[in-house]
């Protein structure tokens, strides 16, 4: 966990110090145009030597934290927070001492104190925030009652508001009530709404963690089960397979329509059992037995049984791989399954004398593969489905054979093993493509 914590500190801090420069930036600009510009006295040179301060300090916090980030993990959050709790402290006192001599409880930008609070209440613990808070509301105070009662010098923001407000004890009093309060509510409820969202995000994580640990034994009991069917059914297609042939005799008409039917429907089964077991297994398999191969190599064997398939249809299919595709680090058999699913699936789904086509190219360090077809196409509002398992298109044909429903699943289950992504896109009756995009080298992407 602290591991985790640990980059996003850094980040903080680092936020920080670039919000500190914009504000050395805003503060010398605004000095220059209040004094000059708007014509509204106002001490010009301690100004911006506080400003050249917070450049001081914005560059030893920038030293700090290359130096707590090099120490040992576990002591690296203690230092940062080390380091936080200082630029907070610093940025508290040279803002107190910036409203000095800028006008005291005259100037509105009393207002920034609560944005140091609101930061704190994110990072640290509620004792250490209302410590902010009180701290806060004791610089503000003593900067006003000290000018008020002429322990320290008043510096009036002339034509800008009553030169005498800041005397007026009943004023500074309601004042510094309303920013003390305002303050204490600031941390209070930054605290409550960080505390729920860290209990939300908590119960998500344990949610999450508990899917997935059903999910992974849903997929282990699947291919147990699937696994056991396997055999019986195998035994089964074995055993018909024998009857269909005549080796155990001859069949009359009416058993061999019986045999035929039989042989299909086994046929079908043991090949959704097959595509079953591969999805299984996909998703329980966490390594990648990646491999450098020559990419058209592999698409003209997948493309070679896909014509002969589509001949027997009378469609055509046709194919352009660049040149430049040449060697990528992917699974080959699993590539290949990939090509072969989506062209099977265009072939099984677009009517006789129709034409299914292949694009492969490369661009730039990714692989970009196109499988179109003069098909069915998919009805728009099921686009969102195609991809889930056992999806079956609503303008499929009752009287056309059913297909396993997993061969898009298994699709995209590889394509993102790979680090890529897929999508489809189509017209009802006219036409389907699916686009997927892979690195040439998905390992450098992990």
């Amino acid at each position: 966990m602290e591991e985790k914590l640990v980059p996003a500190h850094v980040h903080f801090v680092k936020w920080f110090i670039r919000i500190r420069w914009i504000a050395v930036a805003i503060l010398a600009g605004a000095t220059y145009t209040v004094r000059h510009i708007l014509d509204i006295p106002v001490k010009e040179k301690p100004i911006f030597a506080l400003a050249g301060l917070l450049v001081i300090l914005n560059i030893f916090h920038r030293y700090s934290l290359n130096h707590c980030s090099s120490k040992e993990k576990g002591q690296t959050v203690k230092a940062i927070k080390k380091c936080i709790h200082f630029q907070i402290v610093t940025d508290l006192v040279i803002l107190a001492l910036i409203l000095h001599f800028s006008g005291g409880i005259e100037n509105p930008l009393f207002i920034f104190f609560f944005f140091h609070l609101i930061i704190a209440s994110s990072i640290f613990d509620t004792f250490r925030s209302y410590f902010y808070a009180v701290f806060a509301i004791i610089l503000s105070g003593a900067v006003a009652y000290l000018e008020c009662f002429g322990i320290i010098p008043h510096y009036s923001l002339e034509g800008f508001t009553s030169p005498d407000l800041y005397r007026n004890i009943l004023y500074i009093s309601g004042t510094g009530f309303i920013f003390a309060c305002t303050s204490v509510l600031i941390v209070f409820l930054s605290h409550m709404i960080i505390n729920r969202s860290i209990k939300s995000e908590e119960t998500y994580i344990r949610t999450n963690i508990e899917l997935e640990n059903k999910d992974k034994l849903k997929n282990e009991y699947v291919l147990r089960v699937t696994h056991d069917i396997k055999g019986h059914v195998a035994a089964i297609h074995s055993c018909v397979e024998v009857i269909k042939s005549k080796i155990a005799g001859p069949l009359n008409e009416v058993q061999e329509d019986f045999i035929n039917r039989a042989f299909e429907r086994t046929s079908i089964l043991t090949e959704f059992i097959k595509n079953l077991l591969n999805l299984t297994r996909k998703r329980l398999r966490h390594d990648k037995e990646f491999e450098e191969f020559q990419l058209k190599d592999l698409i003209d064997k997948v493309l070679e049984t896909a014509r002969s398939t589509a001949s027997e249809k009378k469609i055509t299919v046709d194919s352009f791989i660049d040149s430049s595709a040449g060697t990528v680090n992917w699974d080959p058999y699993s590539i290949e399954e990939l090509y072969s699913n989506l062209l099977s699936n265009a072939i099984k789904y677009t009517p006789p004398g129709g034409r299914v086509s292949l694009t492969v190219k490369r661009r730039q360090t990714n692989i970009i593969s196109e499988v179109s077809d003069s098909g069915l196409g998919i009805p728009r509002s099921e686009l969102s489905k195609v991809f889930d398992e056992f999806y079956r298109g609503s303008n499929v044909p009752k009287d056309m054979k059913t297909g396993t429903g997993l061969g898009l699943s298994i699709a995209r289950q590889i394509v993102e093993d790979h680090k890529g992504r897929i999508n489809v896109s189509s017209e009802e009756g006219v036409w389907t493509k699916f686009t997927f995009v892979i690195p040439v080298n998905p390992e450098e992407n992990i």
